[in-house]
């Protein structure tokens, strides 16, 4: 539709009566629109209409055929006319700008074409019986710009996650024996800090969010142990005489996410749902083991791969209002490296609040 809207923007300064004799026209109508015209003035054109908005905020409807105004008063016939600085053609608006403050705007959003001139404006809309034309204030110009941003689809992965973490063997059953771990006490922390939206609708109700972010995984062993790789490099448990106060295994990874959201709503006041899958790339896995001896406190840290998987990707659900969600992630790789240790896969449910 912008291609149909043809702006012509000109300021006339005028000095009373110094200006020269105007040529007679067909009818006082027409004389009292071109001195009308000689004010600050702008013509726009939608479709067959022509519309001139007036620097006092009034407008004036004219046919194209009757549009002899336009033609009989335009910058190129006019001597004395200011020259606008320059025209600003984006992929939904045309500005014309002074220095860095655009006078004129026109925005095309589908079948509607918002025109505004500083603090007034035009909208016309396009329907299948004619063009509607509206004279809009500055409120009502907001409301129209807080509309059209809203169009445009933002998704939910941008914030902090914080919930339990655990793991499931292949029988989808929390192991046993020394793999046991302490739900309430292993908990896993995203901190996803770079977010990408693909919107996919028209209304901005479904779309993709990836980005890019960091996972912490901390499994806190229930049993007097933790884990090491036995003579053939396969993980083992590892005992210990001591009365252990903290033993865990900590994996952290960076993420990738690919998530299809569906809002109900415009964004921030409806329900929306997620699912896709995360992949994470491994960079630091440590074990840290505590204990008191003879009332001194004491600890063991051991870096090391530990055998665990160096990618991983998790199939994520996520449930969200506003700016808070919860999420479930469940990974399809096994955390330790097939025939090298456990097989068992990462489980982790939370709660996320989103910016």
């Amino acid at each position: 539709m912008m291609r149909k809207v043809i702006v012509l923007c000109w300021m006339v300064l005028t000095v009373g009566g110094g200006l020269m004799a105007q040529e007679k026209r067909d009818s006082l109508a027409q004389q009292d629109s071109l001195a009308r015209m000689k004010q600050d003035s702008v013509v726009v054109k939608a479709g067959n209409k022509v519309v001139i908005i007036y620097d006092d905020g009034s407008t004036e409807v004219l046919d194209e055929r009757e549009d002899r105004l336009a033609h009989s008063y335009s910058p190129q016939e006019e001597g004395d006319h200011l020259i606008l600085g320059e025209v600003y053609e984006g992929p939904d608006r045309t500005e014309v700008r002074i220095g860095e403050k655009p006078i004129l705007q026109v925005i095309d959003d589908d079948d509607t074409v918002v025109v505004r001139l500083g603090k007034k404006g035009v909208k016309i809309i396009e329907t299948p019986d004619g063009s509607t034309i509206k004279v809009v204030r500055d409120d009502s110009w907001k409301k129209e710009q807080s509309k059209k941003r809203r169009k445009s689809f933002d998704g939910n992965w941008r914030g902090i996650e914080f919930g339990m973490n655990s793991y499931l063997d292949p029988d989808y059953k929390f192991p046993g024996g020394y793999m046991s771990v302490y739900d309430g006490k292993s908990w896993n922390i995203n901190l996803n800090f770079v977010q990408y939206s693909f919107n996919f609708s028209r209304n901005g109700h479904f779309g993709l969010v990836t980005g890019l972010g960091i996972r912490l995984q901390k499994y806190r062993f229930a049993n007097n142990n933790n884990i090491m790789k036995d003579s053939t490099g396969v993980i083992v448990e590892k005992p210990y005489d001591q009365n252990l106060k903290k033993s865990k295994l900590a994996v952290d990874y960076v993420t990738v996410p690919a998530i299809i959201e569906f809002h109900t709503r415009d964004y921030n006041s409806g329900f929306r749902i997620g699912v896709g899958v995360i992949g994470s790339l491994k960079y630091r896995s440590v074990t840290k083991v505590k204990w008191f001896e003879e009332g001194n406190k004491k600890k063991e840290k051991n870096k090391g791969d530990f055998n665990i998987s160096p990618l991983d990707y998790a199939l994520t659900v996520r449930l969200g209002v506003e700016n808070f969600e919860v999420y479930a992630n469940y990974s399809m790789v096994p955390l330790f490296k097939k025939d090298q240790g456990p097989e068992v896969y990462p489980l982790s449910v939370g709660l996320g609040i989103k910016f």
